[in-house]
């Protein structure tokens, strides 16, 4: 093979940039479920404390399932083991009463705070050898391209507007749709 032909081989073999986010989705989440297991939680519940703790403010079923990327039956499964398990509260909300907007109580944060020490644990192991200012770009990056394909994170946007959920595309027949839950808000 001559030297044109390997360096077209070495490119061949490099992944591209959705198949790696991919194979890091698919590591981070794995990871990210494992230290929730340790504290007795899903992703998907430690997403979800994770959400409430950083907006601070009671939340409803709609606004939590929009913020951690799940449907609204599976946030209502999702926020009653968590309220069975004491880890929030509801209460009805003085002006729509059939609205119960849940918030943590003081287990869910000690049990959520725990757990994101775990994960953090975890990110250091990703980010080794990214200095700060990588760390910095690579979260800035991350979040650009969420940005880019209609996506959010449930906060202010760089324009001052709100973050809607992600732009809804048809799959292509005979193909699913990948899962965006599980991750910490």
């Amino acid at each position: 093979m001559n030297d044109p032909d390997r360096a077209e081989a070495a490119v061949a073999t490099e992944p591209g940039v959705s198949y790696a986010i991919a194979r890091l989705h698919q590591l981070v989440f794995a990871s990210v479920s494992d230290r929730a297991a340790r504290y007795g939680l899903t992703a998907l519940q430690f997403t979800t404390l994770s959400v409430l703790n950083r907006h601070g403010v009671p939340l409803s079923n709609s606004q939590l399932a929009r913020r951690s990327f799940m449907t609204a039956q599976s946030m209502h499964e999702v926020i009653h083991r968590l309220e069975l398990e004491g880890l929030i509260e509801r209460t009805p909300h003085p002006n729509h009463g059939r609205k119960l907007p849940a918030r943590l109580t003081a287990k869910g944060r000690r049990v959520l705070a725990s757990c994101e020490a775990a994960v953090s644990e975890f990110e250091v192991t990703m980010l080794k050898g990214f200095s700060r200012a990588d760390r910095a770009n690579f979260l800035n990056m991350v979040k650009a391209a969420v940005q880019n394909l209609g996506g959010g994170f449930g906060d202010q946007t760089a324009t001052g507007g709100r973050a809607g959920p992600p732009a809804r595309r048809a799959a292509a027949p005979g193909r699913r749709r990948p899962s965006r839950a599980g991750l910490p808000g």
